[in-house]
């Protein structure tokens, strides 16, 4: 059966995650940055300054790790979709991830949402029933 619908969500889940690593590692390496820190000491009060350093910190936990995560569960699911194994586990993959995504972090709502979709069409759609099946009853 051909799922293209379910695997593109699957995909733009999987992208939108890795979109999130590479904001989650931009944030990582900007709080190192001495030309950003120059410029947030220079503009900013010092406990603007300690917040916003203290949030690009937690970046790993709120944007690298749920997107490492969406990657992981998605390429999985796109290998059990192409290769039609189990329908229904791959649809409570999907859905597993999009919880734990969420849940992780709620930036990780974006790709939560196409993770969670993808998993109701999967476990939703009926299989096709061959046209000789069809024409015997």
């Amino acid at each position: 059966m051909k799922r293209k619908g379910e695997i593109v969500l699957s995909i733009i889940g999987g992208a939108s995650s890795l979109i999130m690593i590479v904001i989650g590692l931009v944030f990582l390496y900007r709080k190192d940055d001495e030309a950003y820190l120059n410029y947030l000491h220079a503009n900013w009060s010092e406990s603007q300054v300690a917040t916003s350093l203290e949030q690009m910190n937690q970046a790993g936990t709120m944007w690298v790790l749920p997107g490492i995560i969406g990657i992981a569960l998605s390429i999985i699911a796109i290998i059990l979709l192409k290769g039609n194994g189990g329908p229904k586990l791959t649809g409570w993959i999907l859905i597993l991830s999009s919880v734990v995504v969420c849940i992780i972090s709620v930036f990780g709502f974006i790709p939560a949402m196409f993770f969670g979709i993808a998993g109701v069409m999967v476990l939703v759609r009926n299989p096709n029933i061959g046209k000789s099946k069809q024409l015997g009853k």
